[in-house]
């Protein structure tokens, strides 16, 4: 979360309000609740939809197109890759910590495997931005036989 007091251009702000809202409030959740209520708090499946579904929303704005819409929203997805990944290894650990006593190694693995998730927020914000940043690039959609002559 060190990108939260960074300076930001408008795509950076945008990742970041796609990203990091849904783990705030999963946060907000976990400290209100006890012992296998932490874990439901950070169920990654459930917070990578959310995030998914706000980084593909991102990535159309200011397109006209369907197709171009449809590619920015498949490289913004993309660049969820290490965050997907954080997050089911976070879901792995959490079934495991899930039965056992807050401070068990059970529980220690899952609590590292949250630490890596959030840094792999981190990662996934400055690259979810270069996506973003990235202008989109209107192609003339009515003359698909034209563009393969380019």
């Amino acid at each position: 979360m060190r990108s939260l007091g960074a300076a930001r251009d408008q795509a950076t702000q945008a990742a970041h309000d796609a990203i990091f809202p849904p783990l705030i409030a999963a946060r907000v959740r976990a400290s209100r609740a006890e012992g296998r209520d932490v874990v439901h708090a950070f169920h990654g499946a459930s917070l990578l939809e959310q995030i998914e579904r706000a980084a593909t929303a991102a990535a159309c704005v200011g397109t006209t197109h369907s197709s171009v819409a449809r590619a920015r929203s498949a490289r913004a997805r993309d660049a969820l890759a290490p965050l997907r990944s954080a997050f089911a290894v976070l879901d792995e650990r959490g079934r495991e910590a899930e039965s056992a006593p807050p401070g068990s190694e059970s529980w220690e693995t899952w609590i590292e495997s949250l630490r890596r998730a959030f840094a792999a927020a981190d990662d996934v914000c400055g690259r979810l931005a270069n996506v973003l940043a990235e202008p989109p690039t209107e192609r003339d959609e009515g003359n698909w036989f034209g563009r393969l002559r380019r």
